[in-house]
C-alpha cells in the first residue's frame, strides 16, 4: 500500500506536456520520445508512470468510443506491454510513445 501511495503522489507532481498524435491532442510527460522511454530502462519508477499513462490513453480510447471496447483480458501485462513498446521504439526510434499506444490500440481492435 506504501508503494502505491508513493507512486500516486509521483504521478501528480510529473510535469506533463501536450503535442499532437495522429491528429489527436495527447497530453504527456514532457518527453513523450521513444528515446525518453528508452532511457528509462532500469527506472522501475518512471517505467511505472508511463505504463500507467499508457493504460490510462487505451482507458479514455474506451470512455470515447464505447462500441469499440478493449477489453480487460485483451490488455497485455505490464511485461509485455514494455516489450511491446521495446519493439515499436526499435523499428521507429524517432517516432513517440503515443504512437505505440495508437498502433495497440489499432491492432487490438483489429485495424490497419
Amino acid at each position: 500500500m506504501k508503494r502505491l501511495t508513493m507512486l500516486f503522489f509521483a504521478l501528480l507532481f510529473v510535469p506533463t506536456t501536450s503535442a499532437a498524435q495522429d491528429g489527436v491532442a495527447i497530453h504527456g510527460f514532457d518527453d513523450m520520445s521513444c528515446g525518453a522511454w528508452v532511457s528509462s530502462t532500469g527506472n522501475g519508477l518512471v517505467r511505472a508512470q508511463y505504463l500507467s499513462w499508457f493504460r490510462g490513453f487505451v482507458s479514455g480510447v474506451n470512455f470515447a468510443d464505447s462500441k469499440h471496447q478493449i477489453s480487460l483480458g485483451q490488455m497485455p501485462t505490464n511485461d509485455t506491454l514494455s516489450l511491446y513498446i521495446d519493439k515499436y521504439c526499435r523499428e521507429k526510434p524517432l517516432g513517440s510513445f503515443p504512437g505505440a499506444a495508437f498502433q495497440l490500440v489499432r491492432e487490438l481492435r483489429g485495424q490497419p
